[in-house]
Order: structure tokens, then C-alpha cells, then sequence
């Protein structure tokens, strides 16, 4: 299932849409009940994290963690620049 939320009265899909979805395909959307996750759900994730763990490379271990450093820094500059402190 699909996860969406309610963004300015349009339904917004917070995951990639299943390939075989087409173009006005009717499709059924329902209230979720609650904010609990199913156990299998959690399962299942966990499971494809793991995978993708697995599979990486220390080079692309590196470069995620210069992306994050320097994600870190400029959202700091942004916000110092906000407050009116750069």
C-alpha cells in the first residue's frame, strides 16, 4: 500500500508510485486508522535497509558522510544568516 498524505486538498504519494500504475487509473484511498505500523511492515524495511547496507562501498560511505557534513554547514549558514548573525 501506498502511503500519502493531504497537501492543499491534492493527495501527495510519499513513496514512488508502483510501475504499473498508468496514467487515471482509478485507485481507492482510505483514512488511515491509526499511527501504529504493522510489525511486517517494520520487518520488511528493516530487511531492505540491511540489504542496501550490505552493498555499499567504503567510497560511497565517504562520500555520503562529506554530503552530510556539508548538508550540516549550510543549513547552520542558513539559518545564521536568518537569525541576522552572518
Amino acid at each position: 500500500m501506498v502511503k500519502a498524505v493531504v497537501s492543499r486538498g491534492e493527495i501527495r504519494p510519499l513513496e514512488p508510485l508502483p510501475a504499473d500504475w498508468q496514467e487515471g487509473q482509478p485507485l481507492r484511498v482510505e483514512k488511515e486508522d491509526g499511527d501504529e505500523t504493522p510489525v511486517e511492515e517494520i520487518d520488511r524495511d528493516f530487511a531492505v535497509l540491511a540489504s542496501l547496507c550490505a552493498a555499499s562501498e567504503p567510497a560511497n560511505e565517504d562520500q555520503l558522510e562529506r554530503a552530510l557534513r556539508e548538508a550540516s554547514r549550510q543549513a547552520k549558514e542558513q539559518v545564521r544568516r536568518q537569525m541576522g548573525l552572518a
